[in-house]
């Protein structure tokens, strides 16, 4: 279970912080075991929000984003290295709770020119992969429309599931 914890500021003010998860809620949460998320914080993909006086390590729900990026970038080709390069990025133009950082500065990023063309250039090689595989896919999809969905949606009286309907 996360924890959720209110704090008040000026004026009595009150300002909700985002949920803290542990390490074992991030996993229930998350759907990835503990193992690999330690493995993730040990190759430094993932980063506490906030650690406790005893050295407990806390998560907010930003973390639970970038574990879904983490396995989807896996999943597209992305190397563990590469992704952890990715992470770096995406730490320093966001904060931990997720929230952009408008004011970033280049300087701050780690990661050099070459590491930044490179991480650009994969990105547009799985991107132009991924549109051929939609255009393949769609192209596939219309034939079993025409010749194996009801006769409502091959006759455009329904939607079908890539139709944007349900």
């Amino acid at each position: 279970m996360s924890i959720l914890v209110t704090a008040l500021y000026n004026e009595g003010v009150a300002q909700t912080i985002p949920s803290l998860y542990s390490l074992a809620d991030l996993a229930r949460a998350s759907g990835v075991s503990r193992r690999i998320l330690q493995h993730y914080a040990k190759l430094d993909l993932l980063e506490p929000g906030a650690v406790t006086h005893g050295g407990r390590k806390l998560y907010t729900d930003f973390a639970l984003y970038l574990i879904q990026d983490i396995q989807d970038l896996n999943q597209l080709g992305f190397t563990l290295d590469e992704i952890r390069k990715i992470m770096l990025l995406k730490k320093t133009i966001f904060h931990p709770d997720g929230i952009y950082k408008p004011n970033w500065k280049r300087e701050e990023i780690p990661l050099s020119e070459e590491d930044l063309q490179a991480m650009w250039a994969k990105t547009g090689e799985v991107l132009a992969s991924i549109e051929r595989q939609e255009r393949m896919i769609r192209r596939f999809y219309r034939f079993l429309t025409k010749h194996f969905a009801p006769k409502e949606v091959r006759d455009g009286l329904q939607p079908g599931p890539g139709d944007g309907g349900a």
